[in-house]
């Protein structure tokens, strides 16, 4: 059997078990982020080595975080989050600031290095949507002021998350290859492009595509809606990689203004059922694909602080965020529990990262194991605290 042909059959088999995997979690009611991760683990070089990382992975994972960062944006309720972001933005600066400062910190006094330092500085601002909003549904809380502002804070997080990457990564990458002078200075140059691509974006996302929507039956495009915006995600993601950003940022973009559009629903119906059948998992295998357990020389004082931290400054964060927000003690606590969550962003970052050599192998872990513990503890806490910490809703 040639090469591609047996990866084919082990991508297959893969699929298979994913599709189980998925129900299985749904089930028992645990995050699929995290079976599906440990699912990555099981069959790669760590354990089984069935499936090892190859170009072919790595492009499917690619395409998967464009699809997932692109629902993100496309699911932001822009009108929503503007009337209710003034209860939302203590918490969620809250929630940025100090886990950034603490990730850094940490980074930092271990290894002098400033663009790791930054980066898992970053990685500790993400907050996991769908874990949190799983839990709060399962509670009935979702509605409540504490639920409706851990969403908010956390789709803010989240956006703050996306553009901190995008712009440290574009300084990270140029700084590599910085010269003399004005004129070539990597800083200027890079900064320039930025703008320039948040110009065009802008306004093509403001007055070309609601044009291109709006007369599709025209154009005879209303059968290939879902085709024109995979060209419309791609254009944009490779549109902000050449122009100093990351791919996701435009990804995002594209998704925030498609998601204006009388197709928003349709659409994000479709990526959906495009992306979660097949892309998206595979991004979340793949990471657990690149985990090499037994090569794992990681400082296991620096993973207790890790995680301790990631914890602990983003619960503390959100949390004096919520009271600074003349929140009581109590709901305090619940927003606070309820950001500690991390998932796709965070992995999305890290991923990023790694694939750059912008942090090493063992932080890559690191975030990992961070995303696994942040995924299934978290939710528990927050059931607590909605459980035995009596104060009444509204």
């Amino acid at each position: 059997m040639n090469e591609v042909m047996d990866l084919v059959l082990k991508i297959a088999v893969v699929l298979v078990f994913t599709n189980l995997l998925r129900a299985f979690s749904i089930r028992l009611k645990i995050p699929p982020v995290v079976s599906l991760i440990f699912l990555g683990i099981v069959i790669g070089p760590s354990v089984l080595n069935f499936l090892e990382p190859c170009m072919t992975i790595d492009w499917i994972a690619q395409v998967g975080v464009l699809f997932l960062i692109f629902e993100a944006g496309i699911q932001t309720n822009l009108q929503k989050l503007k009337d209710e972001s003034k209860m939302a933005f203590l918490p969620a600066l809250g929630g940025v600031l100090l886990p950034f400062i603490g990730g850094f910190a940490l980074s930092y006094v271990y290894t002098s290095d400033l663009y790791e330092s930054l980066f898992i500085g970053t990685i500790f601002t993400a907050t996991s949507i769908s874990i949190s909003v799983i839990t709060l549904i399962e509670l009935d809380k979702l509605k409540t002021i504490e639920g409706r502002c851990i969403v908010n804070a956390a789709i803010i997080d989240d956006i703050l998350g996306i553009l901190l990457v995008s712009i440290i990564s574009g300084f990270a990458i140029k700084s590599e290859v910085a010269s003399s002078g004005f004129f070539q200075n990597t800083t200027v140059i890079t900064l320039i492009k930025m703008v320039i691509f948040f110009i065009v974006a802008f306004l093509v996302g403001i007055f070309v595509l609601p044009l291109v929507y709006e007369n599709s039956k025209k154009l005879k495009l209303e059968a290939s809606i879902l085709s024109l915006s995979v060209a419309i995600i791609f254009i944009y993601s490779w549109f902000a990689e050449n122009f100093g950003l990351a791919a996701i940022i435009g990804a995002f973009l594209a998704g925030i203004f498609i998601g204006q559009t009388e197709y928003q629903h349709r659409i994000d119906s479709e990526i959906a059922q495009v992306g979660k059948s097949f892309f998206v998992d595979f991004f979340f295998i793949g990471i657990g694909l690149k985990l090499h357990l037994s090569e794992l020389t990681i400082n296991p004082i620096f993973l207790i602080l890790f995680l301790l931290i990631a914890i602990i400054s983003k619960a503390l964060g959100a949390g004096l965020g919520a009271r600074m927000g003349h929140f009581d003690t109590t709901r305090a606590i619940r927003i606070g529990l309820g950001m500690v969550p991390r998932g796709e962003v965070a992995l999305i970052i890290g991923s990023m990262a790694l694939s750059r050599n912008l942090i090493t192998d063992d932080i890559f872990s690191a975030t990992v194991i961070m995303v696994l513990v942040t995924s299934t503890l978290p939710p528990f806490l927050i059931k607590y605290s909605f459980t035995k910490l009596k104060k009444d809703t509204f």
